[in-house]
């Protein structure tokens, strides 16, 4: 499969390992400093595209893409809470987190 020119934000975002949400904020901070900072970016329409060469030097190298089709499934919110031990009772509730929430 020939790799696209140009990828959406989410797209992007599975490439560089960072959430949606944080890939359009770096989108915006692009746009709000004049490409000074943030994942490059070129409006079109109504639309927001990350240009895979400015990508590839942002990363310093060459983009390993998979196809949505490709990519492995996100993992549901169920099959996460279903790792984590929780106990109900209403004289305690605890969870164990998967990250340090101190």
């Amino acid at each position: 499969m020939d790799e696209p020119d140009f990828l959406t934000v989410e797209e992007a975002a599975r490439v560089l390992r960072i959430g949606r949400t944080t890939a359009y904020k770096e989108a915006k901070r692009f746009l709000a400093t004049n490409g000074a900072e943030g994942i490059p970016v070129c409006p079109v329409g109504g639309l927001l595209r990350v240009p895979r060469a400015r990508l590839e030097q942002l990363a310093g190298g060459p983009l390993h893409w998979t196809s949505p089709r490709e990519a492995p499934p996100n993992r549901s919110a169920s099959s996460i809470r279903d790792r984590r031990p929780v106990t109900t009772r209403a004289s305690s509730m605890t969870a164990e987190l998967p990250f340090d929430a101190s």
